[in-house]
């Protein structure tokens, strides 16, 4: 198996092309090792890379890894600074059906707003945004 940092590494230059498979079989490697906390940061700056899933399902499957890290919330919450993707908004409203109405000591219609007015969030997340504060 692969080195944590040989698997960063790939997960750093992957490019979908004509198939997100191969990122299946790398995220299934990644996750043999841990959830590793290193690799937490570089998880999202990935994702950050591709703000609208257009991954048949693959990046759900990041998601639900991301979800197994003990602490996420502040990662998350500064992914969303960077960069809002669907995945990262798709995070916060799963952390949100449990009941919790605060992220990193941050209420969660909060998060949403700053989605929303984010500069460089595609128009369907802030959709998303919009409509996760309308419910």
């Amino acid at each position: 198996m692969p080195s944590l940092p040989v698997l960063l590494d790939a997960l750093d230059s992957f490019q979908p092309h004509d198939s997100w498979l191969p990122l299946e079989d790398l995220l299934e490697e990644l996750w043999e090792l841990g959830p590793p906390a290193d690799a937490l940061v570089p998880l999202f700056r990935f994702l950050e890379r591709f703000p609208e899933d257009e991954s048949g399902g693959v990046l759900m499957g990041l998601m639900h890894g991301i979800e197994t890290f003990p602490a996420y919330e502040t990662e998350l919450l500064d992914s969303l600074h960077r960069q809002p993707t669907e995945i990262t908004l798709l995070l916060v409203r799963r952390i949100a059906n449990t009941g919790q109405q605060t992220i990193a000591q941050r209420p969660v219609a909060s998060v949403y707003r700053a989605v929303d007015a984010h500069l460089n969030a595609p128009l369907d997340v802030k959709q998303m945004a919009q409509e996760f504060l309308a419910e």
